[in-house]
């Protein structure tokens, strides 16, 4: 089992994300301006799990874009919406191969627990975006990269 240790990882993800949460909510504003990249949700972690508790928590407004990360950290998931906003630069996102773990705004996330038949839920990266005033959705596994926006449909441009 883990100890305490895990869990000041990720108070400290929270926290980090308190301090991104300006500087993201100013991207998110330029983003916004040039139709740009705007990451309307992200979940790190058991990602089933955090849909399935983002569904019932999505009438809620942004305001508690911390709460989340909070919440979800003894199930396993964190929200990471804000880091991932931070992360966004000039309409492009850009995660390198290997775990999201060490991010800004990102923790080590306690393991999914197994289910009846023994399997257990991976861990994922999720994330729903607009860009180009397109909503997109992506889910990718922990350890691949993720490249989104500008650069991705500028690939074959130098």
């Amino acid at each position: 089992g883990g100890g305490a240790g895990d869990d000041g990882g990720v108070a400290a993800a929270a926290v980090e994300a308190r301090l991104l949460m300006h500087e993201a909510a100013m991207r998110a504003r330029e983003e916004k301006a040039c139709a740009g990249l705007l990451i309307l949700a992200a979940y790190y972690g058991d990602v089933q799990a955090a849909l399935a508790e983002a569904g019932e928590a999505a009438d809620e407004e942004e305001e508690v874009a911390v709460g989340p990360a909070a919440a979800g950290q003894a199930r396993g998931w964190l929200d990471v919406r804000v880091a991932l906003q931070f992360a966004v630069s000039r309409s492009s996102l850009r995660l390198p191969a290997g775990s999201k773990a060490g991010l800004r705004g990102f923790a080590t996330v306690r393991p999914a627990p197994l289910t009846a038949d023994g399997h257990r839920a991976p861990c994922e990266l999720w994330l729903r975006y607009e860009i180009a005033g397109e909503v997109r959705t992506l889910c990718v596994e922990d350890a691949a990269p993720v490249l989104l926006g500008r650069a991705s449909a500028a690939r074959g441009a130098r």
